[in-house]
């Protein structure tokens, strides 16, 4: 009798020990998943419409924006507390030769100089990173005693009434791309855990999927906070700032209720 022939199954995932920001192989894939250029495209050149010069990258991580801005001349203090992010950083500005512009702190906001920068950022949702209220608060004065009188901020949140729009699950999100080292690799993410904050927005709990050319399947969570547009508001205004613009998409578009993005320029006053 013939035996119906199985069909190979993937490998069982297995959790990654750590945060995913300290791993080298899921950071190595970081850049690789995250190719899209609009939003550093917008913060250069809001940048320039400024007349800043010098400028802190709060979470820089792997130095993209640090060494574009680096690129266009400008003065670059980047800080992450990542070292795995930070080599990958050190070694971008280095073969780039830009490294007599662009100074990176492995550590955070609390060891930057004072009244040092007109213009600080945080691209690539880092604000959603700082996920207790006094985490943040502390972040956002930092960066307040870091900027010169009439010196700008601006980041980026996603908007939490925009989560609608948002399908993360495997479905939806999977892709196949190449390895920086050969071979493919897979990829997805899903919602695993939504825990609900009326004072601070809520805490959101993604679970990203890594299966590398080897065969490993490998899992990372990510929790990120969804602060509202007023909670941001607000936190800004008791570290200071005066919040002058707020757009809801990269088109720099007004903010509609299901806008993906909280987009936020705010100035410390001279």
């Amino acid at each position: 009798m013939l035996r119906r022939r199985e069909e190979p199954s993937e490998p069982a995932p297995q959790p990654l020990d750590g945060p995913w920001t300290e791993d080298p192989e899921f950071v190595k894939l970081y850049d690789v998943e995250n190719q899209r250029l609009w939003d550093v495209d917008f913060y250069l050149e809001l940048v320039e419409e400024l007349g800043a010069k010098r400028v802190l990258d709060i979470g820089c991580g792997t130095g993209v924006m640090a060494l574009r801005l680096a690129q266009h001349r400008l003065q670059v203090t980047g800080v992450d507390p990542a070292d795995a992010m930070i080599d990958i950083a050190e070694r971008r500005v280095r073969e780039a030769g830009v490294s007599s512009r662009v100074e990176l702190i492995r550590g955070t906001t609390a060891e930057t100089p004072a009244s040092s920068f007109d213009f600080a950022l945080m691209m690539g949702h880092v604000a959603q990173y700082f996920l207790s209220r006094a985490e943040w608060d502390q972040v956002l004065a930092d960066t307040y005693r870091a900027l010169a009188p009439g010196g700008w901020l601006a980041f980026e949140s996603r908007n939490p009434q925009g989560m609608a729009a948002d399908a993360w699950d495997e479905e939806s999100t999977r892709t196949t791309q190449p390895h920086p080292d050969g071979g493919e690799f897979a990829s997805w993410l899903e919602v695993v855990g939504i825990a609900h904050d009326d004072a601070d927005g809520p805490l959101i709990t993604a679970r990203g999927h890594n299966i590398f050319p080897d065969g490993r399947h490998i899992t990372a969570d990510e929790p990120l906070r969804y602060r509202p547009l007023p909670v941001l508001h607000k936190s800004l205004e008791q570290a200071g700032f005066v919040v002058e613009e707020v757009w809801g998409d990269w088109d720099r578009s007004p903010v509609e209720p299901d806008s993906p993005e909280l987009i936020i320029l705010a100035c410390r006053p001279r």
